[in-house]
């Protein structure tokens, strides 16, 4: 019933997931584009002349939110993305959500196992030696 419900994927090029992935990537470069338009809206708005008191030019106003601009990325990066890193890795192994780690899980149980037996074998094999 529910395999009915849920559609198949379709095998085509990779034209669109290609388009896709740049005009994704690309939007960062437009995303700085209107952080410069929305300071010089915001600096040389009419309304709110704070800015333009406390930064006496343009210049000096874009330097100040660009600093802060790299406080917060400096913030994201040494402890958003860890945090979010870590919460999401752990979602992914709760329950048995993830058939990778299941995987990954057996074949460290196996390896434990075939190490277990070669221990053993070296036992063994030191025990022939030093009783002949």
């Amino acid at each position: 019933m529910l395999d009915r419900l849920i559609p198949q994927q379709k095998a085509t090029s990779t034209r669109l997931g290609g388009l896709l992935i740049l005009v994704g990537e690309t939007m960062f470069l437009f995303s700085l584009l209107n952080f410069l338009m929305i300071t010089r809206i915001q600096y040389y708005s009419s309304n709110d002349t704070l800015f333009r008191t406390l930064f006496p030019e343009y210049t000096f106003f874009l330097v100040g939110m660009i600093v802060v601009a790299f406080i917060g990325m400096w913030l994201t990066y040494v402890y958003i993305f860890p945090s979010k890193q870590k919460f999401s890795q752990e979602q992914a192994i709760k329950d048995g959500r993830s058939p990778m780690y299941d995987k990954l899980v057996q074949m460290h149980e196996e390896m434990h196992q075939m190490q277990s037996t070669i221990d053993d074998l070296q036992e063994q094999v030191g025990t022939l030696t030093r009783d002949k």
